[in-house]
């Protein structure tokens, strides 16, 4: 597999140069955030989770992108953690704080369950966030190699370069059969019949993909491909200096709330 071509296959809004945290090496900001989201699912005080969610915010901000775009990627995530917020508030026994139901079965909200609710609700948004500044700021090949470096699998690694390569040809695939459709449709059709063809297109866009992913992969069998080959070196220079001195620094951060976290 060439890595110099993943090289011009880069996130949206990712980019290598720029204002601080787009400048950092890649290799700084991949262990950067992924310490961080490892921090983040590992508290267990949720204002310490708040204080990593805050941080994440500010990256973001530090990112100078509109705050809309990232309003929409949390809109999923907010939902999930707001049933998690409720389901946590109500069924956690412990001490009552408010009685919600008495009748035909007794619904109390707790002390306990508002501090679990408040810590998973906060957990989840402080990842996602961090997931999505990193997203943001670092090509994937960049973050993919970097967890080659770390040993992970290399099939893992591969396979995750070949999705994220062709996951946008399939969804213009499926996007230009949905117009498709749409076209060919004289009346407006039911939430019945679109749920039919949703379904319709997404069997089909499965059904090519794995077509597909056959046909490269008797594609690199036919090049060499081998489990047992090297792969190459991506990164070629070592971390600058002034990059590694930062990351140090901020990576002080999510390990200070870690301690904090065994502390408290």
């Amino acid at each position: 597999m060439d890595l110099n071509f993943f090289k011009t296959v880069t996130s949206a809004g990712a980019s290598t140069g720029g204002a601080f945290p787009r400048s950092l090496d890649g290799r700084v900001k991949t262990v950067f955030f992924l310490v961080s989201i490892v921090a983040a699912a590992a508290v267990t005080h949720w204002y310490l989770a708040a204080v990593l969610w805050m941080a994440a915010l500010v990256l973001y901000s530090l990112l100078r992108l509109p705050w809309r775009l990232l309003a929409g990627r949390l809109a999923i995530p907010l939902g999930i953690a707001w049933l998690v917020f409720l389901n946590m508030l109500v069924t956690t026994p412990g001490h009552p704080l408010w009685v919600v139901l008495r009748k035909p079965f007794p619904l109390a909200v707790s002390a306990e369950g508002l501090d679990l609710g408040l810590l998973m609700m906060l957990r989840i948004m402080a990842a996602v966030t961090l997931a999505f500044g990193l997203s943001l700021s670092t090509p994937m090949v960049d973050i993919l190699e970097t967890l080659r470096l770390f040993r992970l699998p290399g099939v893992m690694i591969d396979v995750a370069e070949m999705m994220f390569r062709y996951v946008f040809i399939l969804s213009d695939v499926a996007r230009n059969m949905s117009r498709a459709q749409l076209c060919r449709t004289v009346r407006k059709p039911s939430w019945v019949e679109r749920t039919r063809n949703v379904g319709q297109v997404a069997a089909h866009v499965v059904t090519k993909s794995v077509d597909r992913s056959v046909r490269i992969y008797s594609a690199m069998l036919a090049r060499g491909l081998s489990e047992e080959t090297a792969a190459p070196d991506y990164f070629i220079k070592p971390v600058p200096a002034s990059d590694l001195r930062l990351g140090l620094l901020l990576l002080c951060l999510p390990l200070a709330v870690l301690a904090c976290n065994f502390v408290l």
